[in-house]
């Protein structure tokens, strides 16, 4: 289903968030390389310690809108949370797309199976790149936990999005999920408040950081409020059909426990978006 030419893309077409944000950020902010910074996180196990299965209320969304025999595009595919259960799903078929090499590895060696069937295709470089070589090609596309707020300037992150646009069938799905303002990271948003009023960083960006044994891994994420997921996602030209809350424990929380994913599930159908740990948005190109 896919030739050996489209596996893995050389390390020189990736782009970095900090690489979108010398361009977004004149004035010299030295942004995290969100690669280098995920390739810590991955090599050293504490993403997996973190987040060990896929959300099970996400995981049943991208599902139900996976039709038979379907392909979809997995943007940030990290360690293949999503990936892996969705191409359980008989007769399925995807592109796995992320600029961290330590994924792209781990990708292949925890989907190899999928690769070599030619089910799977790992790919490292720019979406503008990818699209030119899919165009309406996927009935599914994915922007798991938070990707999107992981890159750097709002012209940046409407550029992605209409890439994957294009990529998308005209009946195709793209499920968003990306961290609530109202909830997450308060302390951050204190600390970024003097950057955001020089220009250095744009409204709802944050820095922050993970620890592991080897130091600080440090971390950007812009914090979306409800009417800037549906404005961007309406501005990149999708249509959205629902934006309600992921989960209202941390992520952490409701895929480390599994009585506990349940229960949040079931609270989350009678909570309010605003109330949502991070928001998930379903829409339509």
């Amino acid at each position: 289903m896919f030739d050996e030419r489209t596996t893995v893309a050389p390390k020189s077409v990736v782009r970095t968030a900090a690489d979108d944000a010398t361009a977004a950020q004149p004035d010299g902010l030295e942004l995290p390389d969100m690669s280098g910074s995920y390739s810590r996180y991955i090599s050293s196990g504490l993403y997996d310690q973190r987040y060990p299965r896929p959300n099970g209320r996400t995981l049943r969304t991208m599902r139900r809108c996976m039709p038979a025999g379907g392909r979809f595009l997995d943007v940030g595919a990290g360690t293949g949370r999503y990936t892996l259960p969705l191409l359980r799903i008989a007769g399925t078929s995807a592109v796995a797309l992320d600029i961290c090499p330590a994924a792209r590895s781990t990708l292949a060696e925890r989907l190899g199976e999928f690769e070599r069937a030619g089910r799977l295709a790992i790919r490292g470089e720019d979406a503008d790149e990818l699209a030119a070589d899919h165009p309406q090609t996927f009935d599914l596309a994915l922007l798991a936990f938070g990707v999107l707020a992981h890159v750097a300037g709002r012209a940046e992150r409407l550029s992605l999005l209409r890439a994957i646009r294009t990529m998308l069938k005209r009946d195709g799905t793209l499920i968003l999920s990306v961290p609530n303002a109202k909830r997450r990271f308060r302390a951050e948003q204190r600390a970024s408040a003097a950057l955001v009023r020089e220009g250095k960083l744009e409204p709802g960006d944050i820095l922050y950081k993970r620890v592991d044994d080897g130091g600080e891994i440090r971390l950007f994420y812009h914090l979306y409020t409800l009417d800037e997921v549906r404005d961007d996602l309406s501005e990149a030209g999708f249509r959205v059909t629902s934006v309600g809350a992921e989960s209202l424990l941390s992520e952490r929380s409701v895929v480390s426990d599994s009585l506990v994913g349940w229960l949040d599930d079931l609270a989350c159908r009678l909570a309010p978006a605003s109330l949502g740990y991070n928001l998930l948005a379903v829409s339509k190109p």
